[in-house]
């Protein structure tokens, strides 16, 4: 048997770089402080975050960090994470119980982030790290396995993931203990192997690769499975003998209260974990799982169940729907009625004089609105443009002319208007991320419909009323990205006006369906359109009115613009904690 085992890094000796030597979280009166103790001068840079509350400091000038995760529970700091990003910058993530106003204060030998105490009086909490040396020195990480959030992409929202240091090593038949051994002396942990798998022997070469994703390909290749307990320490088991021994284990049922989603969301996600024997419920009532299985798969579950029962945020939509109508109205004409006292008269403007036996009944100041044609002589009656007088006017000249027996009348009639009308909706709506809301502000319009195929021998056609939402409508999907949210929305305003006949309504609707990427506070406006519709009417006398200069004097002319102009903005906000 020949096993050779060769290490990528070099021989042990300390970096002269600063290092973090100690962490401790302590109260101190009504605040608690959290102290990161280094041994040399290093510049600091911070922020906060939210959903969920957390402080990230980045420490300048420090190098060697080891990736570490501790938990604290306690002066309202749930955990703290520790990573080193390229170079010599190294990352801390405070997790909190909720946002907290909190300051910075820097000395030659610590950094001390220091917050009001949520959580009243706790037991100080303290790490003593050891010097870092070449062994534990990882190089800069690659950006696809950095540690999310660098200081190029100032994004840590994801958890701590950063490149383990790389080991070069060559297995033949070299027994499972002795590479178990390689392994946890390299990365300075416990790795246990099970009683079954110690006999096993292995072959193996891996070439600059980080530790957990070689030793991961060693197992997966000779069917071997790895479990870190909660102690930390690694236990190394057959695939095959594991699956049996789980079979083997009681089975126990946990509930699991769920505090910001929906328990049934999470049912397809938690099933899909879950052993053959286990099985989970969800009660709407109490909004909680109910998991049954062994002990050793709630105890993978359990982390799951955490990690997506996060708070979701919110986000509060402001819209605008304004929608803005202008008529301008130009008419003018003129109008003849040529009346004879004796004889033919047509009453469509003007009143007549004479009564059925052809009297005139002016003296006695009754009028008839019958046209009167006595056909006993000469006589001659006309109208012009009677039939179409402006409407309403604002001016009106009436003038007279009595040529013996006959009288002309003329009407001169003008009309000039502007017509502005503004409606504005502003609807404002707050709801969850990546779930959609509905706001209207309108009626609902019954519709009558008939059931024509529904009538048979004797029967009449089935009548029912179907109901048409009009008015104001916005619906709205956020999807938070970063500090920008995308929205997908429909806003719309409608609005039902009867139609001619046995139709019905006829639906005047302005809508807009689109996805916008939009900044925090920012407005966008996602609609805009401008109708303009113009009518030009003319009547008038046959060839008298297209005469030139005169043909004025012979004609009325309608002419009318409308102008329709939509717009739509939307702002969104994001509700911080």
């Amino acid at each position: 048997m020949i096993s050779i085992v060769a290490l990528s890094l070099a021989a042990l000796a300390p970096v002269s770089a600063p290092y973090v030597t100690g962490l401790s979280v302590v109260p101190v009166a009504d605040r608690t402080e959290v102290v990161i103790e280094v041994d040399g001068p290093v510049t600091t840079s911070d922020f906060a975050l939210s959903e969920p509350a957390r402080l990230v400091l980045d420490l300048t000038g420090l190098s060697g960090m080891q990736p570490a995760q501790h938990r604290i529970e306690r002066g309202g700091v749930r955990s703290l994470r520790m990573a080193q990003l390229d170079g010599d910058v190294a990352r801390v993530v405070i997790d909190l119980d909720g946002h907290v106003d909190y300051r910075i204060e820097r000395t030659a030998t610590s950094v001390t982030i220091s917050f009001l105490n949520p959580a009243g009086v706790f037991e100080p909490w303290r790490a003593q790290l050891a010097a870092p040396t070449a062994s534990t020195s990882a190089p800069p990480a690659s950006p696809a396995t950095r540690m999310a959030g660098s200081p190029t992409t100032r994004s840590p929202d994801a958890p701590v993931r950063v490149q383990l240091p790389p080991i070069s090593v060559t297995f033949i038949e070299e027994p499972l203990a002795n590479v178990l051994a390689t392994f946890a002396e390299f990365a300075e942990h416990s790795i246990v192997p099970a009683a079954e798998v110690k006999a096993k022997v292995i072959t193996a070469e891996i070439r600059d690769q980080p530790w957990d994703l070689a030793l991961d390909a060693i197992l997966a290749a000779n069917n071997l499975h790895a479990t870190e307990m909660e102690s930390g320490v690694i236990l190394v088991q057959d695939g095959a003998n594991r699956v049996e021994r789980e079979a083997e284990e009681p089975l126990i049922s946990r509930r699991y209260d769920i505090k910001y989603v929906n328990a049934d969301s999470l049912v397809k996600a938690v099933a899909g974990m879950v052993s053959a024997q286990g099985k989970v419920v969800a009660n709407a009532s109490s909004n909680t799982l109910l998991v049954t299985d062994v002990p050793s798969t709630l105890n993978r579950i359990e982390p799951l169940i955490q990690d997506l029962d996060q708070r979701v945020p919110q986000v509060n939509i402001a819209a605008t729907i304004a929608f803005v109508d202008r008529t301008a109205l130009e008419q003018l004409g003129v109008t003849y009625d040529l009346k004879d006292s004796r004889g033919n008269q047509l009453n469509q403007r003007f009143p007549g004089w004479l009564d059925e036996n052809g009297d005139n009944i002016l003296d006695s100041g009754e009028a008839t609105n019958e046209n009167v044609i006595l056909l006993g002589g000469n006589s001659i009656a006309a109208l012009g443009n009677a039939n179409h007088p402006v409407p309403n006017p604002a001016l009106s000249l009436l003038s007279s002319l009595v040529l013996g027996r006959h009288t002309l009348i003329s009407f001169l009639e003008a009309l000039q208007s502007v017509t502005l009308s503004d409606i504005q909706a502003k609807p404002v709506v707050t709801v969850m991320n990546h779930r959609q809301a509905e706001i209207q502000v309108g009626q609902r319009t019954p519709i009558r419909v008939i059931d024509a195929g529904a009538q048979g021998e004797g029967q009449a056609a089935r009548a029912t009323v179907d109901f048409q939402n009009t008015g104001v409508i916005l619906r709205v999907t956020p999807h938070i990205t970063g500090d920008q949210v995308l929205l997908d929305m429909h806003a719309e305003r409608s609005d039902a006006i009867p139609a001619s006949g046995d139709i019905g309504f006829v639906f005047t609707t302005q809508n807009a369906r689109t996805q916008v990427l939009v900044n925090d506070g920012e407005t966008a406006v996602i609609g805009g359109l401008t109708i303009t519709e113009k009518t030009r009417v003319r009547t008038g006398i046959p060839l008298l009115m297209d005469l030139p200069g005169l043909g004025a004097l012979f004609r009325n002319t309608r002419e009318e613009e409308k102008k329709r102009d939509l717009l739509i903005m939307v702002t969104p906000h994001i509700i911080r904690n």
